[in-house]
């Protein structure tokens, strides 16, 4: 505390420093780019909420075989997975869950314990337990007996209730399966884990749980032994298949494994940190909220110890085997040491196999806790799964679009931009209108072609496109000011796709579209690439497919075509096609929101609309002119430099007569100026006598 002047009494005062040199803290924008689009697809692994993902940790978070596309994840979907992953561009992946998909596998590890009377082994030297000449173990003489218990560690998969649900951590006291004297063993529930994510993968993740002692090869750490706790250590092992070798699997840190002990809350008196399994082992494999970094997964998402049944065990196992304490022994008889005794081993810090406590081995369901042995879940399983399944799991998944108190409506926590049909069924379509439904920063790419079925011949395709038209038009873009849909395209045509001919099935154009929409737009700083504009040639040209299905559109069709909203390709060369337009359903020709480039800056526009107001938002030492002066550069500096100098983009904030009687809410229209999008030519030859040309340059 601060000495405060009394009097005149000489002395000195010292205040201590004042830190003159901190700034506000500066947050870091996320990397996001402007086409960020929403895709959704069976995976081999990982969680089911939407990840802003690109490479590595694409690969990392879901595993490289989820793109594999020979392997049983694949479908049309994953063919837009790899090419918009090919260009950089960050995605929102979502994993689907096929509904006959079991929950994610489990391990229950119980202690099977029942009363025995233990024969007292002659003892050498070191404490270790004479055996003759078999390898058989040498009783005391004189003959003696020990009141005690055999033990039996075993592994289960975590059973599931009737409605369905998981029993973890629900695990109850049963009867267990050892026999001795006519008395029935209980079992008690010790462990409880789960797999992080749903699969079949999970059976083939393993842990392995041992008590370390003084003879091991990391031997044990003496200071936990000082506190009067026992020590374990935990590691996680994982397997490619189930004829492959287990690999271990490192701790976030770079460990092998996970020192940590079996006593609630305990605090390691030479590191002051947390040494509770139970808080402790999760953590060390998974980062699932660390800002910046992609989130990392550990083969386990839950663990649980139930840890009444470990204090009731240790303290009957303590005080039968007290009466046996010798100079190898960890104990001394002080009050509270119980947590000391080694249950896992069955041996003393020194390696010396306990008097009382026998663990059983070698029985047909034992299992051995130690370094050597992974303990694998059980009961994982992909489900069935084929596109049409898919289609029906989309279709319920982007139902929530249309749902105002969805999650997906948190353009933060989900900030996606664009979702692409990749040759869906007509009723997935008709659900897919719902994801421009409520949120007016996103936009839907629509593809005629259904992968379930035949090629579509031109007519069809008009019908689809028409149907289509009909679907987006329940979503006009404001019933304020009175504007229809302008956020979604309608993009005909299927061939096959040369750049993954894995995938032998015709697929839309809607992924060539997608290529180069990533290409331009899919830079993680938001700005769009200069050069790269696909409204033009060369770079609107068809570079992925082959074998069109249609490529010839006469002129009395390319009316009603473009009224429908379709987009089409043509010949460009004799041996390549291009787009002549890339048009969104918007039915005015004169807007610049007929353009699908246009109309994707628009959405854009939105996500910096809501940031400026998220980061105004409750203020309350702005004048109001201060307020629109500092909204409008917020737009201007979020705007400069991103849409390759194709806008003029005006900010220009103001107050309504509402606001200001309000005096909570203000106004910002964010202007946008862009040139209509050109599709008509007129030409005509002009013939001329060659004297005609001399004549006026003379």
């Amino acid at each position: 505390m601060t000495a405060t002047i009394i009097n005149a009494a000489p002395m000195t005062i010292e205040l201590g420093a004042q830190d003159l040199s901190t700034r506000p803290p500066v947050v870091v924008p996320e990397v996001r780019p402007t086409h960020l689009p929403k895709i959704y697809s069976y995976m081999q692994q990982g969680p089911l909420d939407a990840q802003l993902v690109v490479g590595d940790a694409m690969t990392n978070i879901y595993n490289a075989n989820s793109f594999d596309l020979k392997q049983q994840w694949a479908t049309h979907a994953t063919v837009l997975i790899n090419e918009v992953n090919k260009q950089g561009n960050s995605m929102m992946l979502q994993r689907l869950q096929p509904l006959d998909a079991p929950g994610p596998a489990t391990i229950r590890i119980s202690l099977d314990v029942v009363p025995a009377t233990l024969t007292v082994y002659a003892r050498n030297s070191d404490g270790s337990i004479q055996l003759d000449g078999s390898g058989n173990p040498v009783p005391a003489q004189p003959s003696a007996s020990a009141a005690g218990y055999k033990a039996k560690w075993v592994a289960t998969v975590i059973p599931t209730a009737e409605d369905g649900s998981s029993e973890f951590k629900q695990g109850e006291i049963a009867q267990g399966d050892q026999v001795v004297n006519a008395t029935t063993s209980t079992r008690y529930p010790i462990f409880d884990f789960q797999v992080s994510s749903f699969g079949a993968w999970g059976n083939n993740q393993s842990v392995r749980i041992w008590a370390p002692t003084t003879e091991s090869t990391n031997p044990i750490n003496p200071a936990l032994l000082a506190q009067g706790i026992y020590p374990i250590r935990m590691a996680c092992y994982s397997r490619a298949s189930s004829i492959a070798t287990p690999t271990n699997v490192n701790t976030l840190s770079g460990g092998q494994f996970v020192d940590c002990c079996l006593v609630p809350g305990a605090i390691s008196l030479a590191t002051g940190g947390q040494v509770y399994a139970g808080t402790q082992f999760i953590p060390s494999y998974t980062s699932a909220n660390t800002p910046g970094q992609p989130p990392t997964f550990g083969p386990f998402g839950d663990f649980y110890i139930y840890d009444d049944n470990v204090a009731t065990l240790v303290t009957e196992f303590y005080n039968h085997e007290l009466p046996y304490a010798n100079g190898f022994s960890d104990f001394t008889g002080a009050a509270g040491e119980e947590y000391l005794f080694n249950m896992l081993g069955g041996t003393t810090s020194g390696n010396v196999p306990y008097t009382s406590y026998q663990i059983v081995t070698g029985a047909e369901n034992s299992i051995v806790m130690s370094p050597n042995t992974s303990i694998y879940a059980l009961g994982g399983g992909d489900g069935t799964m084929n596109e049409a399944l898919f289609a029906d799991l989309v279709t319920t998944a982007v139902a929530a679009y249309a749902d105002p108190n969805d999650p997906v409506q948190d353009r933060i926590q989900n900030p996606e931009s664009i979702f692409y049909d990749t040759g869906f069924p007509m009723a997935t379509k008709q659900a897919l209108a719902q994801f421009i439904s409520v949120r007016k920063d996103l936009a839907l790419v629509y593809a005629c072609h259904d992968v379930l079925g035949a090629e579509l011949t031109a007519a069809e395709e008009a019908s689809v496109a028409l149907t289509l038209l009909t679907y987006v038009q329940m979503y006009p873009e404001s019933d304020y000011f009175g504007t229809e849909t302008m956020r979604a395209a309608i993009f005909g045509r299927s061939g096959e796709c040369i750049a993954y001919p894995e995938y032998t099935k015709p697929l839309p154009l809607t992924i060539e579209v997608a290529s180069k929409a990533a290409q331009y737009m899919g830079a993680g700083n938001s700005s769009w690439k200069n050069g790269f504009g696909f409204d033009i040639a060369p770079q609107n040209v068809v570079q992925l497919f082959t074998n069109i299905n249609i490529t010839f559109v006469p002129a009395s069709v390319r009316n009603v075509n473009w009224a429908n909203g379709l987009n089409w390709v043509e010949s460009f060369q004799r041996d390549t096609f291009f787009f002549p337009a890339m048009k969104t359903v918007y039915g005015n020709d004169t807007s610049i929101f007929t353009s699908f480039i246009t109309m994707l800056a628009k959405c854009e526009l939105e996500k910096v609309g809501f940031y400026a107001w998220q980061n105004f938002t409750g203020e309350s030492f702005l004048t109001n002119s201060q307020l629109v002066d500092r909204l409008n550069n917020f737009v201007t500096n979020n705007v400069n430099g991103r849409f390759d100098n194709r806008f003029t983009i005006t900010p220009d904030a103001f107050y309504t007569a509402a606001d200001d009687q309000r005096g909570y809410s203000w106004t910002l229209p964010i202007k946008l100026y862009a040139d209509n999008m050109k599709t008509v030519q007129t030409v005509y030859i002009q013939g001329y006598r060659a004297s005609d040309l001399t004549a006026t340059t003379s």
